[in-house]
């Protein structure tokens, strides 16, 4: 196995309600309170909420952002979308996980019909002749393919859905690689389990192609 290091990483969730809720069914002063109240400890103030209400329809949101705009959370008439992004080390990915899984134990979102996840990683070898010697496992000078990369769909233990999978050279890092994952969670909210069993089902695919996130990553 090639070790590799996670140098930034960002995951989006985006849920599906089972049905459309109307702007005033919604109760976005129950859903910013909430939201205050859950991420107070990250830093949320008041004034960062802010709800759009295009009409008394279903144009709405509520919306905020956390850590500098690098997380974002958006609540419509039909889903939610988190976005967290610039993560550097296992503490801002523990850090991930815990907003996350906040904003579905503690926000009265609308029953969710599935999640799309999605999370991408710029992550580097620990030499050139690492990195070098990967890609040319892909590689076919005989056609003038210099090297190579990965698009597949796998299955991990512990995560009964595919995930589409892909890595490609990093354009940020000179030695590192661009890694993809994607894939649909159908069980309603997501719990802690299952944002455990998710991470660990996408470090999982890694291994698939002799690859290992160092310790810590």
């Amino acid at each position: 196995m090639a070790e590799i290091t996670t140098k930034i990483a960002s995951v989006t969730f985006e849920s599906f309600f089972k049905k459309a809720i109307i702007f005033k069914d919604a109760h976005c002063d129950d859903l910013a309170q909430k939201c205050l109240e859950a991420f107070a400890s990250y830093g949320l103030k008041p004034a960062q909420i802010n709800v759009r209400s295009g009409d008394q329809a279903f144009n709405y949101d509520l919306a905020f952002s956390l850590f500098n705009g690098n997380g974002t959370f958006r609540i419509s008439a039909e889903k939610l979308d988190v976005v967290l992004q610039n993560a550097t080390n296992g503490k801002d990915l523990e850090i991930v996980q815990d907003c996350i899984a906040k904003i579905y134990e503690h926000v009265p979102l609308s029953e969710v019909a599935n999640t799309l996840i999605s999370a991408d990683a710029h992550a580097v070898f620990s030499s050139v002749e690492e990195f070098q010697k990967f890609l040319s496992g892909y590689a076919n000078p005989s056609k003038q393919i210099m090297s190579g990369g990965v698009i597949a769909y796998v299955q991990c233990p512990n995560w009964k859905e595919e995930i589409r999978f892909a890595i490609d050279k990093s354009l940020a890092f000179p030695t590192g690689l661009f890694l993809t994952w994607s894939t649909v969670y159908r069980g309603g909210k997501p719990s802690r389990d299952v944002l455990k069993n998710v991470k660990d089902a996408l470090e999982a695919a890694v291994t698939k192609f002799d690859l290992v996130f160092a310790q810590n990553s």
